[in-house]
């Protein structure tokens, strides 16, 4: 046996495709690591804080780069047993004095020792990749050798045993290599499946142990990794990822052995069915005699036949591809794989969405992509090879028919097999709708987006597949060439290849909208795919000159072949492909480069940085402020246009005279004006970064006022409707006042980010100044060019839209074939504002005096109540306990889902229509959370927290805006669903600060220190909030949010800090319970709590006395993570539920030792027992906290 595995593994080795893969693997992990450490100055390839050859970085390398050579193993190990067969050398080992243990596993072990060669690449490249000259050495964590070990011990030797134990008895059993290429195929489907579920509490554990590769597993053992534990601590198998390779290993072990016992050694026939007969030679075989003396038919080559030829040649191609037990089992696990995609369709807090449509389309389509790439690249093998591997190739070849015709044919039949598994797609997704009660099918939208907007990307990339295959002319490194192509493909954009234009069958990217259809990303597709359609032609072309018949097939002779086959035909062919190459490839690049409507991600990074460059030096020059806007805007949605005009008054609020205004303003604006209420003289004029400086004729005095008048559009620009985006689009437009000038330098422009600031030259900063910096309180956070203004537009827009701006409608109108609307707030308001317009439904209601409006896209009824409930609620509870509502109306207003977010401007919640608006809110589901009412009631607290108190633009400023709407809305959540539903609720914000903190990019603050970090200021900030009102008492809170309310709502600068809500609950707060304030707000805090047993007896009266141990501690962590244990003296619930997760008893317990015991009488059968059931603490391991209760015998 040994024998035969180092013969087998000698032979391999000395094979040119062993080391093409290997060097493959080592150049692609090699461009990886170059790329996430920043070799590349357009790349965003990144680890977040995560240093590129930590120990968690390698694993994630490792699985990745794999991952991918799933193919490789299955070519390796199918082809060590499946090659004797298809060479009908069986017969010389079968009747060899060898066993079949030795024949077997011999064979298996040498595929194996081959592969475990190869794969030594990835770490040797991941290696070798940190010593690359300019990579940045701050992200280098120089790991110990150890760090490079664990990932090949632990993912890439079991990885390829589990999948080469599949491969290889398949292969075996079989003795076929299509077999071997589905089941690869297969295997995907829990990979691909595992993330989806993961996202749900509920199943992340099960979602870790389904994935074959292990990846999800180590995801879920390593998610709430800290920083400093994520670059510094060593992978060790255990826990779940250790379960995972448990459970794939046994099977692939069992899976192995039931092969053994199943394959006969002895020789049968290449079906591997019943035993071969013989003919004499020359002899014609029987069926095959009688066949051809049924036969009628001649057969005709003429010219004016192969029209007809080529059609049932693709067809036949076509049927012997489909008619197999194999793709039969393809189709079933791409159904199975696309269902189990479903089963959080459009999930936001564990509730999914409606399956409209389009929401299933994009779930079952992206899911099935990659099926569809591994499908295309296997199976364009399959077709190219299929005659020479039946030993058929050189009788066809000899075919009087053109070589285009076969070459021809199997691209065609490669295309149909795509398009046949567009219909399964299809079929899928109406019998996903129809399952879960939704019958509102809308075939058509099936048929357009997968056949027509899909099915010519993947056309695409069926022609590469086919070329390669013919061009390379070796299987299994064509196969590796469309692995290299593919990931090229993912990264292009993280590695600064952007532009659509760079690599082949890339297509821009866009998303539909129910509101706006396909909109006006069609047209730029449909040019996309005519220049990549040229490029396809000319892949047919020398796929024609190089495709090989008959025994030449050397390189030299097929160079030669391709010289003469050069014809006129062929000659005008490559000129049709060229002119559609080059004349679509002009179109777009004039309007890339000529008419600047395309700029990569690098290229933005730079306007940010050379902004930065120039002109912070103006920053320290003294402005005025905003103080009224009054606008005229006009839209023009089927033009994607707007012109907007307007006039701002500025008043000089500093104590020194400015002497010039400077202007910021977007720079993709198409024409830009401004004029002063006095002379000035033009500075500065770069609209290439927007910034625009203008010298006053007069210093303005301190506490004078100037009048600014402008006018600025925006448009497509361009040619053939390829010009850039605008802000307007043809239903659903909504911009705010992002678009509009701006005064004085804006330091939200500049690079962030800490290592994109080094990528170019910049220094380091902090995000912001410290939380009561005199400069920061000057400005609030929304900006630095106004305060308080009074607000008056009037919008023009097309007459079957409505137009939607802050305020109270005054008037609205139509004129010349258009609508208009004239809106204004009564009262002073921030200067944050956004325009909307489409064709609007509307639902009017009331609550008390004030009105309220949800303007909403005709189909999108589905949650209109909760969000009316939800407004009722929280302007109910909000003006009893924090004051009153300061507008006459509140709108929701729904917007496209190009962006998923809801925002609160003054009266106004501009509400994408991906976040609420077709949730399927189960009541009856203890899972479901009403998220739009949820989401409505935050938004609706803006209205106090963020329109009426507004904190200073420092850090931990968005507290008094963020946190507070969060705390606002929960308590209004708590009052209408309860405490069972706020633990569910909790505990998603427990996972997403977790979640957060471990994907810091910088450092993580405390809560009254966050510098706008939303993972700090919305979860923990929520998590902060209800611990306090739980312990301190709703009423307390709410009176101290009130105060403050009272003291600083609506005052300018300087704007308060969080330092007055920290004191102002500090003041609420006992002695015995001070040391919340600090670890909630000051520092950062976690606790470490589980349940260690758990035990209960019925009593004689009905009830069950419950005894359990508990373990708690607490750490304090620093900003990269680093942790350090704190005395212990809390006051902790303890609790204990039945087998629903209902509470049977709920205490709170001051805890001052790590090991605590308690016992309790319940009046209900109890199920689990612990401490914090609830999940009110910020615990690292939540899961642990409660434990399953063993009941004794009485």
């Amino acid at each position: 046996m040994f024998a035969i595995a180092l013969f087998e593994a000698r032979q391999r080795l000395k094979l040119l495709s062993t080391w093409v893969y290997f060097f493959g693997f080592l150049a692609l992990t090699m461009l990886w690591m170059a790329a996430a450490g920043g070799f590349f100055k357009g790349a965003s390839v990144t680890f977040g804080s995560q240093l590129i050859d930590s120990p968690r970085s390698l694993m994630f390398t490792t699985s990745f780069l794999g991952s991918i050579g799933v193919i490789v193993i299955a070519a390796m190990m199918g082809r060590s047993v499946q090659q004797d067969f298809e060479y009908d050398m069986q017969h010389f080992f079968f009747s060899a004095p060898i066993k079949k243990h030795q024949y077997m596993f011999g064979r298996f072990l040498g595929a194996y020792l081959t592969l475990a060669v190869i794969f030594t690449s990835i770490l040797l490249g991941a290696w070798l990749g940190s010593f690359i000259p300019g990579i940045d050495p701050e992200r280098l964590a120089h790991a110990e050798p150890i760090a490079y070990v664990i990932p090949y011990l632990v993912v890439i030797l079991p990885n390829i045993f589990i999948f080469g134990a599949v491969f290889f008895i398949l292969a075996a059993l079989t003795r076929r290599m299509l077999p071997v290429y589905i089941s690869s195929v297969v295997m995907l489907v829990g990979y691909m499946v595992a993330p989806g579920l993961a996202r749900d509490l509920d199943y992340k554990t099960f979602a870790a142990l389904i994935d074959p590769f292990g990846t999800t597993a180590v995801i879920r053992l390593t998610e709430y990794w800290p920083i400093i534990e994520r670059n510094t601590r060593l992978f060790l198998p255990e826990g779940v990822y250790l379960l995972n390779r448990v459970i794939w290993a046994g099977a692939a072990l069992a899976g192995l052995l039931v092969g053994y016992w199943r394959f006969h050694f002895i020789a049968t026939s290449d079906s591997g069915h019943g035993k071969r007969t013989s003919t004499g030679e020359g002899e014609v075989p029987q069926h095959l005699s009688q066949t051809s003396a049924n036969t009628q038919e001649k057969p005709d080559f003429q010219a004016r036949s192969l029209g007809w030829l080529l059609l049932r040649s693709s067809w036949l191609n076509l049927r012997e591809t489909t008619k197999n037990i194999y793709f039969l089992v393809i189709v079933l696990a791409g159904v199975m794989m696309m269902g189990a995609s479903t089963i959080d369709l459009g999930s936001m807090w564990g509730t999914n969405t409606y399956p409209v449509t389009y929401q299933v389309l994009e779930v079952v389509s992206n899911t099935f992509a990659l099926f569809m790439m591994v499908i295309t690249t296997f199976y364009a093998g399959e077709l190219i090879w299929r005659e020479r591997e039946a030993h058929m190739g050189q009788m066809l070849d000899a075919l009087p028919v053109p070589s285009w015709l076969p070459l021809l044919a199997k691209l065609f039949a490669l295309i149909g097999l795509q398009a046949l598994l567009m219909l399964i797609v299809m079929l899928t997704g109406m019998a996903v709708q129809i399952f879960q009660g939704y019958f509102l099918l809308e075939p058509g939208l099936y048929l357009y987006h997968l056949f027509l907007v899909q099915m010519p990307g993947y056309a695409l990339t069926a022609v590469l597949a086919i070329a390669l295959q013919v061009i390379i002319n070796q299987r299994y490194l064509a196969y590796f060439a469309m692995i290299v192509y593919y990931i090229i493909s993912v990264t292009a954009a993280g590695i600064g290849l952007d532009n659509p234009m760079l690599i082949y069958g890339n297509l821009p990217s866009f998303t539909y909208s129910a509101m706006n259809g396909y909109g006006h990303f069609l047209i730029r597709e449909r040019w996309y795919e005519a220049y990549w359609a040229g490029a396809a032609l000319l892949l047919i072309v020398l796929s024609l000159l190089f495709w090989a018949r008959g025994t030449n097939d050397g390189w030299r002779q097929r160079l030669q072949l391709a010289r003469h086959a050069l014809t006129a035909p062929v000659l005008a062919t490559i000129a049709v492909g060229v002119l559609i190459f080059a004349g679509t490839g002009g179109v777009l690049f004039y309007n890339q480069y000529v008419a600047d409507c395309f700029k990569s991600a690098y290229h933005k990074e730079t306007e940010k940085a050379d902004y930065e460059r120039k002109y912070k030096q103006y920053a320290v020059l003294p402005q005025p402020r905003i103080t009224d806007v009054k606008l005229n805007i006009e839209l023009w949605p089927e033009k994607r246009a707007l012109i907007a005009k307007g006039r701002y008054i500025l008043q000089n609020k500093t104590a020194l005279p400015v002497t010039d205004v400077i202007i910021s303003q977007d720079n993709s604006v198409a024409q830009y004006h401004v004029r002063f209420s006095q002379e000035v003289r033009n500075g500065l004029q770069d609209s290439d970064l927007g910034f625009y400086s203008y010298k006053l004729s007069k210093p303005l005095a301190p506490g004078a006022q100037l009048a600014m008048d402008f006018e600025i559009s925006y448009s497509p620009q361009g040619i053939f409707g390829l010009g850039r985006d605008t802000p307007v689009v043809g239903n659903g437009t909504f911009f705010n006042n992002g678009i509009m000038p701006h005064i004085g330098y804006q330091q939200d422009w500049e690079l962030s980010d800490a290592r994109d600031r080094k990528k170019h030259n910049l220094v380091a900063r902090e995000r912001m100044l410290p939380r009561d910096d005199p400069a920061g309180l000057a400005n609030n956070f929304t900006g630095n060019d106004a305060d308080w203004i009074t607000f008056d537009a009037t919008v023009g827009t097309s007459a079957d839209q409505t137009a939607i701006a802050p305020g109270m409608l005054v008037k609205d109108w139509t004129s010349k074939g258009r609508r208009y609307f004239h809106y204004k707030v009564d009262q002073p308001m921030l200067n944050m504002y956004a325009v909307q317009s489409a064709r609007y439904l509307v639902k009017r209601d009331w609550w008390q005096d004030v009105g309220i409006e949800l303007y909403y896209h005709p189909g999108h009824e589905y949650n209109l109540e909760r969000m009316d409930k939800g407004i009722k609620e929280s302007l109910d509870y909000y003006t009893r306990n924090f004051g009153p509502y300061q507008h006459k109306l509140v709108r929701i207003v729904e917007f496209p889902r190009y962006a998923q977010f809801a925002q609160s401007y003054p009266n106004t919640i501009p509400y994408s229509e991906s976040v609420g608006f077709i949730a399927k809110v189960n009541d009856k589901n203890p899972k479901d959370l009403d998220y739009p009412f949820y989401v409505t009631a935050h938004e609706v607290a803006h209205q106090w927290w963020g329109h009426q108190l507004v904190g200073g633009d420092t850090r931990g400023g968005t507290v008094l805006s963020e946190t507070l709407a969060e705390y606002s809305a929960l308590m209004v959540m708590k009052k209408n669903f309860g405490a069972s539903k706020m633990r569910r609720f909790l505990h998603y914000d427990l996972d997403q600060y977790l979640l957060g903190r471990a994907l810091e990019r910088k450092k993580e603050l405390p809560l009254a220190e966050n510098e706008n970090q939303n993972y700090i200021q919305y979860r923990k900030g929520s998590l902060a909030m209800y611990q306090l009102q739980d312990m301190l008492g709703e009423a307390k809170i709410n009176g101290a949010l009130k105060e403050i309310l009272n003291q600083y709502g609506r005052k300018s600068g300087p704007y308060p800090s969080v330092t007055v809500l920290v004191d102002a609950l500090r003041k609420i707060t006992p002695d015995d319970q001070a040391y919340l304030i600090d670890d909630l707000f000051n520092h950062i805090v976690l606790y470490e709590n589980h349940a260690t047993s758990a035990t209960a007896r019925k009593l004689n009266d009905g009830r069950y006395e419950v005894s359990f141990a508990v373990s708690a501690a607490k750490v304090r962590a620093g900003e990269q993570g680093e942790e350090k244990d704190v005395a212990l003296k809390d006051w902790i619930d303890i609790g204990v539920d039945d087998k629903d997760g209902n509470s049977l008893l709920r205490e709170r317990k001051l805890i001052a030792q790590k090991d605590n015991r308690y016992t309790v009488i319940v009046n209900g059968r109890p199920a689990k027992a612990g401490i914090d059931p609830d999940n009110k603490l910020i615990d690292r391991k939540p899961d642990d906290n409660m434990i399953n209760v063993e009941l004794q015998a009485q």
